[in-house]
């Protein structure tokens, strides 16, 4: 007992401190962690800026200054924390986190805010330029009623103006609208004069416009999301319910199939998790809800690289190694392949990240960082626990790694014939595609605002509804604008109402559809919108295909180099049937493509590959042993290599689905059907690993090689 407790000491001991590490940090490193808008509420809205005058060109110093402004009024209103950010030649983004008034902020960002103050004749005597900077102040008049109080920059020039217009009217107008009229009583010896309001609201909002100061180009709204903080804490809460649920899923199934293996893997799983947080905390990233999600997911493909050594280490205690031998020689011989498993996501998730924006590039950094962080830890942390677990010697039996030794022998031998079979995969493959293409081309693709612009509206009801209910509501608010029936999503009272509008609605518009649906279903009703103007939906759909094409183009070329141009066509051909069928599927539902889909797409480029890297290393490794010479010798190898590969290539995705089946079961709606689209996706990618992607490459070898080699006897 004393030499089991002194073997296991290290072990525990790290364990220990590990823990006692975790413990003591987390709770300030999450604490440290921001939430981004879709999580907290608040808007995203990116502008075009154009000159006053429409046949001028935006000039740097307008954008500037244009930002400067903008900088100037948000802050106005003391929200926190907001961000401005500059985007090419003649475009800034606003974001700004919060529960405010989103139409009043909007409202005020977007005015020109350029007073004009104009005689009887109409020609303007001054303007806003000739205020002085943070001169305005609201006030009483003698009757008590509101007024903003204005000091100008040169009062002789008042001065001036009072007494060329005394005893008649001036007229002052904000953006050519006529706030106030005034007959001058005296001449204005000090600089100071005042316009009367209507109320204290609007005078506060006059006197903060002229002080913020007037724009000096327009902003046109080219794309705007809107988040309700209710619904964006709902969605925080149910993907971390179900981030939680699928950890402990694959934790489970970590230990039960691999035993003590299962328990070092699971110790690196949290290790990932903890530096993964540390991580994110030193980018000082925000936390949105679809990089939370691509968190969840990269505890699923965290464990590939220990999964991918296990049964390496597996395949060695068959055939009679120890422990240790094992494991030395299934981490050795393991390692290329989980590079190169990884290096493939890691090339979607960087395009990902050059070709998206917003909540799409924030999944991108989580999931690139989560890569790297996985590769590390999962490779060598896990070897690390296991290197102190089989000190000494304690644990010797194979069972210790769920290897039963008896009758194993023979195990892949009782898989059915792999190869045999190809042309009916091959055929059922074809048919899927062929039956995919006619239901695009018969029902089309239900594209999103993302690609065909409009105005996409999110409800939270907050009681029971019926969705004709909600739709005649709306459609008596905006008669004329194309919409599409709403649709229920969520469950019970909890539900959200979702529309779509053929066209871009303006704020006024949606504030009074909201107004609307409060009239019928109580106060509580909050809405969140995305809008997207076409001049960026044709951007955007630009940006989705030559982000799918990069992609596809680098993962198949690296593949290439990495094996042979053979194994490249192979991958080519897993990739387009891994690509085409879950976007026929979503056309056959009649599901929405948008942004998420995309990002969906490019994970499953990186990831499906995943599996068809483990075969074909398999092939390749049987190749330098033994070169065949005959069809009959080929089939052999390439179906050996299939089943001895099955059990992984399952088993590596099986983990990665049960992340991706959480979040589509239990996550926030804004990532459901992104986590459909994985689902759709990594089904078809274990497919096509085991059924197309080696048999194309059998099939070419046959052809090229072995009948090259033939024709030269």
């Amino acid at each position: 007992m004393s030499k089991i407790i002194k073997s296991l000491l290290p072990f525990v001991l790290t364990v220990l401190f590990v823990l006692a590490l975790m413990t003591s940090t987390l709770p300030r490193i999450v604490g440290n962690l921001k939430l981004g808008l879709d999580l907290q509420g608040g808007f995203d809205i990116l502008y075009q800026v154009k000159p006053i005058d429409s046949e001028q060109q935006v000039t740097k110093p307008q954008l500037l200054a244009t930002e400067r402004m903008i900088e100037k009024r948000v802050n106005i209103t003391k929200v926190s924390e907001p961000e401005l950010t500059i985007e090419g030649a003649d475009r800034i983004r606003v974001r700004i986190a919060g529960d405010g008034d989103q139409t009043k902020l909007r409202e005020l960002i977007g005015r020109p805010a350029f007073l004009r103050i104009a005689d009887e004749q109409d020609r303007v005597v001054l303007d806003g330029g000739d205020l002085l900077p943070n001169g305005a102040d609201t006030g009483y008049d003698a009757l008590n009623r509101p007024e903003v109080i204005v000091k100008f920059k040169d009062p002789a020039k008042l001065k001036r103006v009072t007494q060329d217009n005394l005893g008649k009217t001036l007229t002052f107008m904000m953006d050519d609208n006529v706030v106030s009229e005034a007959v001058v009583q005296a001449v204005v010896r000090d600089g100071v004069s005042a316009i009367t309001s209507g109320d204290q609201d609007a005078s506060t909002e006059l006197k903060d416009l002229l002080n913020a100061g007037s724009l000096p180009a327009r902003l046109i709204e080219l794309q705007v999301d809107t988040i309700s903080p209710g619904l964006g804490e709902e969605a925080l809460q149910h993907t971390l319910l179900a981030g939680g649920i699928a950890a402990a899923a694959i934790l489970a199934f970590m230990a039960a199939v691999y035993r003590l293996a299962g328990l070092a893997a699971n110790l690196t799983i949290a290790c990932f998790a903890y530096i993964g947080l540390v991580a994110l905390d030193w980018m000082n990233a925000s936390m949105t809800l679809s990089g939370i999600a691509g968190f969840v997911l990269a505890i699923g493909m965290a464990v590939d690289a220990n999964i991918i050594t296990y049964e390496k280490i597996r395949e060695e205690l068959r055939e009679g190694k120890s422990l240790r031998s094992a494991c030395r020689v299934g981490a050795r011989a393991s390692m290329a392949t989980i590079v190169d498993a990884h290096v493939t996501t890691l090339i979607a998730a960087l395009i990902l990240m050059m070709f998206g924006d917003g909540s799409v590039k924030g999944f991108a950094v989580v999931l690139t960082m989560t890569i790297v962080v996985s590769l590390l830890t999962n490779v060598y942390g896990s070897r690390l626990f296991l290197r102190l677990l089989l000190r000494g010697d304690v644990f010797r039996s194979a069972g210790w790694f769920g290897v039963r030794m008896a009758g194993n022998a023979d195990q892949t031998a009782r898989l059915p014939n792999l190869v045999k079979r190809r042309k009916r995969y091959l055929s059922f493959s074809a048919l899927i595609l062929v039956l995919g293409l006619a239901a695009i081309l018969v029902r089309g693709l239900e594209l999103g605002v993302d690609f065909k612009s409009g105005t996409r509206l999110e409800l939270a009801i907050g009681v029971p509804f019926e969705a004709a209910d909600v739709t005649t509501a709306i459609r008596e608010v905006v008669p004329s604008v194309d919409m599409r029936p709403v649709i229920k999503s969520g469950h019970g009272s909890i539900s959200s109402a979702v529309t779509t509008f053929g066209s871009t609605l303006s704020p006024s518009q949606l504030d009074s559809i909201e107004d609307k649906l409060r009239q019928l279903y109580g106060k509580q009703v909050t809405g969140q919108e995305s809008t997207v103007d076409p001049v960026i939906a044709g951007e955007t759909v630009k940006k989705a295909g030559y982000a799918v094409l990069m992609a596809a183009g680098a993962i198949v070329l690296y593949t290439a180099l990495r094996f042979h141009y053979l194994y490249g066509i192979g991958c080519i051909v897993a990739l387009a049937h891994d690509i085409f069928i879950p976007i026929a599927l979503f056309s056959v539902f009649g599901l929405e493509i948008d942004l998420t889909f995309i990002a969906a797409i490019l994970t499953i480029i990186g990831y499906s590959l995943n599996d068809t890297i483990v075969i074909f290393d398999r092939i390749r490794s049987k190749m330098r042993k033994e070169r065949p010479t005959t069809t009959e010798q080929l089939e052999q190898l390439v179906n050996a290599s299939l089943r001895q590969t099955l059990r992984r290539s399952v088993f590596t995705v099986l983990t990665v689905f049960i992340a991706a089946l959480a979040l589509f079961v239990m996550g926030g709606e804004g990532i459901r059907l992104f986590s459909l689209a994985l689902l759709f996706g990594l089904a078809c990618g274990t497919y096509s690993s085991i059924f197309i992607a080696a048999q194309i490459w059998m099939m070419l070898y046959k052809r090229i090689r072995l009948r090259s080699q033939a024709s030269r006897k």
